[in-house]
């Protein structure tokens, strides 16, 4: 259960990745033009539902990861690497934050009548959310769940 957990939430990473970037560069492009699509509504949706896949599967790893329970164990000294200090206070507070932050910018765009509004806000609350997704990965780590 733990490796077909931590498989599924990497790769699940660069579907989050990719959607965002085409839904950043579709807002990009739509303040330029003006507007907002089906298609752009669609991307929104997408990664705010790929963003709650990743926090189920988060949820799930912290509770089945013999690596989680070993810092959880000894938490005092885990706080004192910062490797282990990532994944226990810092990794889950990002992708959290992130995750809110999708949600919001769906939200208020799925209220907006006006189109370059709608882009706006998408950019705003998907970029910020991309970014605490980036800051949350933990890129020392293999990229790929390879064997």
């Amino acid at each position: 259960m733990y490796e077909f957990a931590l498989a599924l939430h990497n790769l699940t990473r660069w579907l989050v990745l990719g959607v965002a970037l085409v839904l950043l560069v579709r807002g990009v492009l739509g303040l330029r033009q003006g507007s907002y699509g089906a298609t752009d509504r669609r991307l929104g949706v997408i990664y705010t539902g790929l963003m709650d896949l990743q926090l189920l599967l988060g949820l799930i790893l912290f509770g089945v990861s013999p690596f989680m329970r070993a810092l959880f164990a000894n938490a005092s000294a885990a706080m004192q690497q910062s490797s282990s200090r990532f994944f226990l206070a810092e990794h889950w507070v990002l992708m959290l934050l992130a995750v809110i932050l999708a949600h919001i910018g769906s939200s208020r765009v799925k209220k907006l009548e006006d189109d370059r509004l709608k882009h706006r806000q998408s950019l705003i609350f998907y970029g910020l959310s991309l970014g605490l997704v980036l800051l949350g990965i933990p890129w020392w780590r293999p990229l790929l769940p390879l064997g």
